[in-house]
C-alpha cells in the first residue's frame, strides 16, 4: 500500500472521508489525494465539484490540415501528459458557485449586476435567467474563476486544484479521438447542447436530446464522453488558464499552461448553446476576452487537479 493510499484509508476508517466526498482537513493529511486510477470519481468535500481521474499519456493536439472549419491557429503537435491528473466532470455548477459566495470568497453580487448590463453599460433589457442549481455558473470573469480556485483548495486543505490548462482541455474533451467531435466528424445534436448548423452565424436550435433553445441545459444532459466526462462540447464556453498563444506550435508539450503569449485576453475552449458547429470542434481555439470580462452569459470555466 503507498503512502497516499495508506492516509486516505486511514481517514475512511475513521470517518473523514466519505463516498461523497471529505470534510476540510488540516495540515498534511489533507494534501492526501485519491489513488490515481483512470475513470475515479471523487470530491473532496461537501460543494467541491465532483473529479474524474484520466490517465497519463500523449495526444496530438490541434486539428489536420484538411478538416473542414478549420482555423489557421490551430497548428497540429504532439503533447505528453507524464502522470495522471483530474478534471471536473462539469464545468462549475451555480451551486457550487453560490458556496463560494456564501463564504465571502467569491463575488456574487458583481456577477448578477454584469449579467443584467448590455455591452453599452446600460441594463440589459433583454436579461434572461436560464435557471441556476446544476446549470453550469455563467458570467464570471477569469479573475473570478481563479478566486473560485483559491477557495476550493483552501475548502479542500490543498493547492492542486487549478484553472484548466488549455492543452488539458482539450486531451480531456479529446478523451482519445482523433476525429472532428469525439462522437465523430459531423455534428449531432443529441451528444451537446449548441445552435444552428447552418453557416457561421448563432442561433439556437432544437434538435434530438438538444432541447433547449438559446438555453443551457443542467449538467450531464448528454451522454459523457470516453473519459465520463461531461459537457465538454457545447451548452457553454469555458475559461482556460492560459493566455493566448496564436502560434500553437509554440504551445508547451507537458500540457502546462502558457504564460509568454498574449496575456491581455485568455484562452476560452468548448462552444455555447447559440454557437456553430465551427467552433464545437474538439481543436477549436478562442482567444478574443480580457481575463476581467464579466457578463456573458455563455461562458463558464471548469477545474483541473494535479494529482501525486
Amino acid at each position: 500500500m503507498t503512502k497516499t493510499s495508506w492516509i486516505v484509508a486511514g481517514l475512511a476508517a475513521a470517518g473523514l472521508l466519505t463516498a461523497a466526498g471529505c470534510e476540510t482537513l488540516p495540515g498534511a493529511m489533507a494534501q492526501a489525494a485519491p489513488a490515481a486510477k483512470p475513470g475515479q470519481a471523487f470530491t473532496e468535500c461537501a460543494d467541491c465539484p465532483e473529479m474524474v481521474v484520466l490517465p497519463a499519456g500523449s495526444f496530438v493536439m490541434g486539428s489536420p490540415e484538411n478538416e473542414e472549419m478549420r482555423d489557421p491557429d490551430e497548428a497540429q503537435h504532439k503533447v505528453t501528459f507524464a502522470k495522471p491528473f483530474a478534471v471536473g466532470k462539469f464545468a462549475v455548477t451555480w451551486d457550487q458557485w453560490m458556496a463560494c459566495v456564501s463564504d465571502g470568497a467569491c463575488d456574487g453580487m458583481a456577477i448578477e449586476a454584469a449579467l443584467r448590463t448590455g455591452l453599452d453599460g446600460k441594463p440589459n433589457t433583454k436579461y434572461v435567467d436560464h435557471g441556476r442549481g446544476t446549470r453550469p455558473v455563467v458570467g464570471a470573469s477569469w479573475y473570478d474563476a481563479k478566486r473560485f480556485v483559491g477557495w476550493l483548495n483552501q475548502k479542500a486543505g490543498t493547492d492542486a486544484y487549478h484553472l484548466i490548462t488549455e492543452a488539458e482541455w482539450e486531451y480531456a474533451a479529446r478523451a482519445g479521438t482523433t476525429t472532428t467531435f469525439p462522437w465523430g466528424d459531423k455534428p449531432d445534436h443529441n451528444y451537446a447542447n449548441f445552435g444552428k448548423d447552418e453557416g457561421e452565424g448563432l442561433g439556437g436550435k432544437v434538435e434530438g436530446r438538444d432541447v433547449w433553445m438559446d438555453d443551457t441545459a443542467p449538467s450531464g444532459s448528454f451522454p459523457p464522453n470516453r473519459f465520463g466526462l461531461h459537457d465538454m462540447h457545447g451548452n457553454t464556453y469555458e475559461w482556460t488558464e492560459d493566455c493566448y498563444q496564436k502560434d500553437a506550435l509554440l504551445l508547451p508539450t507537458d500540457g502546462s499552461p502558457v504564460h509568454d503569449g498574449n496575456c491581455n485576453v485568455r484562452v476560452m475552449r468548448s462552444t455555447s448553446f447559440t454557437s456553430n458547429p465551427k467552433t464545437l470542434r474538439s481543436a477549436n481555439r478562442a482567444g478574443q476576452y480580457s481575463p476581467a470580462t464579466r457578463g456573458r452569459n455563455y461562458l463558464s470555466f471548469r477545474i483541473a487537479r494535479t494529482l501525486g
